[in-house]
């Protein structure tokens, strides 16, 4: 039997038993045992399994679905998910679908053990969604109280830095200058975001991260209620995809760290902002650019920075002169952390560049059979996708039905 392995280990669980070599000799001993062959084995590292798209564990799917491989094995059942519905889904479409079995090394199984097997498969599959559950409650509750004891929750914003109790923070008196002195500039009416972090650079100031201000740095300074003696919470929630929501309302709750600026002068500033935003007037024309994002700069991908944020790092962007109208790119890292001497570059110069290298290219004789092959490719995985959801669904409504005593038959339940 060709067995395929599925192995994964979230950031919380880089030790013990449930590290990604832990689970891989379990899984090829277990194997032999078995008197199989592991065709595959498929691995997913520092991801949570609260979430359905996971590189691994997509690729596994995918090659199920061209049945290659006979059964599928994991450590333990909570390694496919700890949502109950997304673990029954993709065992529903792995067993009843395409026909491999799901096992597991150290628990029992509807496939290696019957009812009783799949019976324990279930209790395991709601304590795995039940303890992510808690896990993120005791979590959420923790940063909730630290916020209602005025404890900042994150890194420490430009002007302060960590008390010798790792809790409170204390104020960085030389960076707190600058704030003050950011503050003080864009209250004027004077300066904008930009004049500002040119002003902050022009003194030696330099960002948390190290580099130099740039006009979003200095926006979130300037929008920053900690400044004030505060601390912010937003509850952390969850979009059905898996991604982060941020919907839930901002709280602000007094801190117990010391204010840098005075209540008149964030009053300033927020009198200034609603200014400059009455005055601000619509763009006439929208300025299409045919390489936007596409374009990076070769000095920067070629000698990239120990803290360089790929693929963001070394991507030029596309700016339009609003004085004699001319398009060009430019490096960010030239103004974000002065280290590349790349000088901006008119659209028209690199489109042509671009244009003429793509008019030169042959393509190869099978191009009609690569084509039908990734149509088919990605036809395939929307197929995949769409029975996946409709086995969701499915469970969904049972549970539904079950919970309001619309089915009262334990085997038609199951």
């Amino acid at each position: 039997m060709r067995y395929a392995a599925y192995l994964r280990v979230s950031s919380e669980e880089q030790v013990g038993n449930y590290s990604i070599e832990a689970q891989r000799r379990a899984n090829i001993t277990w194997v032999k045992a078995q008197e199989g062959v592991l065709a595959k084995t498929y691995i997913d590292e520092a991801e949570s399994g609260r979430k359905a798209d996971r590189p691994g564990f997509q690729e596994m799917r995918r090659d199920a679905r061209k049945l290659r491989f006979d059964a599928v094995v994991v450590h333990k059942f909570d390694r496919f998910a700890r949502n109950r519905t997304d673990a029954l889904a993709i065992k529903s479409l792995l067993r009843y679908d395409y026909g491999i079995k799901v096992l597991s090394v150290t628990e029992p199984s509807e496939d290696s053990d019957g009812p009783i097997g799949a019976l324990i498969e279930g209790i395991m599959e709601s304590v795995a969604e039940w303890y992510s559950r808690n896990l993120g409650a005791e979590v959420r509750k923790g940063v909730k109280e630290r916020h209602n004891q005025g404890i900042h929750n994150r890194q420490p914003p430009f002007g302060y830095h960590r008390g010798e109790d790792k809790k409170a923070l204390v104020v960085n008196a030389e960076e707190a200058e600058g704030v003050r002195l950011a503050f003080n500039a864009y209250a004027t009416g004077e300066y904008s975001y930009t004049t500002v972090a040119d002003l902050l650079n022009e003194h030696g100031y330099r960002s948390t991260s190290g580099c130099l201000f740039s006009r979003y740095t200095v926006r979130e300074i300037l929008r920053n209620r900690i400044y004030l003696g505060e601390v912010r919470y937003q509850e952390t929630r969850w979009n059905t995809d898996g991604t982060r929501s941020f919907d839930a309302p901002v709280e602000w709750n007094d801190g117990n760290h010391n204010a840098i600026i005075e209540q008149d002068l964030w009053d300033k500033i927020e009198a200034m902002r609603g200014k400059r935003r009455s005055h601000r007037q619509d763009t006439k024309s929208y300025n299409s650019y045919l390489l936007r994002g596409l374009v990076y700069c070769y000095s920067c991908c070629s000698h990239p920075l120990d803290e360089a944020d790929f693929p963001s790092w070394g991507k030029m962007y596309c700016r339009t002169h609003s004085g004699h109208g001319v398009s060009y790119y430019y490096c960010s890292a030239s103004q974000r952390a002065g280290t590349c001497g790349q000088k901006s570059v008119p659209v028209d110069i690199i489109d042509k560049q671009v244009v003429s290298a793509l008019m030169s290219l042959k393509p190869p004789k099978n191009w009609r059979d690569n084509v039908v092959e990734a149509i088919s490719e990605a036809i395939g995985a929307q197929d995949l996708e769409q029975r996946l959801e409709q086995i969701r669904d499915t469970i969904k409504r049972m549970d539904f039905r079950w919970d309001n005593g619309f089915i009262t038959d334990k085997v038609d339940y199951m």
